[in-house]
């Protein structure tokens, strides 16, 4: 099975979160896991906001940053060709998405086939990609 996984499944596999034993049972199941190339900017910048939050500090980024980039290595990345850019644009007024969720959602769509799901926590992303036929599975259980 081809698993589809937006950042917001991607950060409980290298942060501890309520939503960490079901990304990590998604990600296992998976024969292979896909994220857009985006996913990298999107986890740093994650991570970043938590520290400046203060939810974490700088040695737990550096470590969550060093099991991700384990995670990126196993990964395929599939970079927003012009196609999926245009595609997002379209989905964000007929399914309420922003930009990054945009492109996530036009990129699952991108690698649609017939043993594959799409994986998020991000509740209008996974009512565009069911509205859409994909698919899902949702971190929060």
């Amino acid at each position: 099975m081809l698993a589809y996984f937006d950042t917001s499944a991607v950060v409980p596999l290298i942060v501890a979160e309520p939503a960490s034993e079901r990304c990590a049972a998604l990600w296992n199941a998976a024969d292979l896991v896909a994220t857009s190339a985006l996913t990298l900017v999107e986890v740093h910048a994650a991570l970043a906001l938590a520290q400046r939050m203060g939810r974490i500090d700088d040695a737990h980024r550096l470590a969550a940053l060093a099991v991700f980039d384990q995670r990126w290595a196993a990964m395929a990345h599939v970079s927003p060709s012009e196609d999926i850019l245009h595609a997002a644009a379209e989905l964000t007024a007929g399914h309420g998405l922003r930009g990054y969720d945009a492109v996530h959602c036009a990129t699952a769509l991108e690698l649609d086939t017939h043993d594959y799901i799409a994986v998020s926590g991000d509740r209008t992303l996974l009512r565009a990609w069911s509205a859409l036929g994909i698919p899902t599975g949702n971190t929060n259980g």
